[in-house]
C-alpha cells in the first residue's frame, strides 16, 4: 500500500489555494450553504413564459390581486388600478427570493429589505426597485404571457 503525504501548496499554487477556500468560505457565510431562507439558486429562466392567468380574469380581479409564478420563473403577476405587470421576486441586495406580499408590502426574508406593491424600494439594505417584465396576450382570452428576457418601466402595463 502506498500512502501520499500531503504537500502543502508554495507559491502561486498556495496563492490560489487560499483564495478558494475564502471564496468558499465567503459563500458559505453569505447563505450559499443552504439552510434558512431560500436564496434564488439560479436566476429566473429567459424567455416567453405562459401563465395560468387570461387578461379577462385578471382585470375582474380586485386591484392588488397578486399571482405567484415563482416556480415558473421568479414573478409575480399583479393587477392594480392601470392593468397587469409582471415583477421579479429575486431582491436587488444579494438575489434572495423575496415573499408574497403583506399587505402593500414585500419583504425579502434574509436581510429584510422592503419594496411596495410597485416594486419601489422601501427599506434597505436594497437600494434599487425590483425589476419589471413584458406581459403580453399573444392569443385574445388566451393565457398571458411573461417575458423574463424583456424588462420593462414599472409603469408599463397591460391594460
Amino acid at each position: 500500500m502506498t500512502q501520499t503525504a500531503f504537500r502543502e501548496p508554495q507559491g502561486e499554487d498556495r496563492r490560489a489555494f487560499c483564495l478558494a477556500g475564502l471564496a468558499a468560505g465567503l459563500a458559505l457565510a453569505c447563505g450559499g450553504g443552504g439552510g434558512g431562507a431560500s436564496p434564488a439558486a439560479t436566476p429566473p429562466p429567459g424567455g416567453a413564459l405562459t401563465t395560468t392567468d387570461t387578461k379577462a380574469a385578471l382585470l375582474a380581479t380586485p386591484d392588488g390581486t397578486t399571482r405567484d409564478y415563482r416556480n415558473l420563473g421568479n414573478f409575480l403577476l399583479i393587477k392594480d388600478a392601470t392593468g397587469i405587470y409582471a415583477m421579479t421576486t429575486i431582491c436587488t441586495h444579494m438575489g434572495c427570493t423575496v415573499g408574497l406580499p403583506a399587505g402593500t408590502r414585500i419583504t425579502c426574508p434574509c436581510h429584510g429589505s422592503q419594496y411596495d406593491l410597485g416594486g419601489g424600494n422601501l427599506v434597505g439594505p436594497a437600494t434599487a426597485p425590483l425589476v419589471h417584465f413584458a406581459v403580453s396576450e399573444p392569443t385574445p382570452g388566451g393565457a398571458l404571457v411573461v417575458n423574463t428576457a424583456q424588462t420593462v418601466a414599472s409603469t408599463v402595463r397591460l391594460a
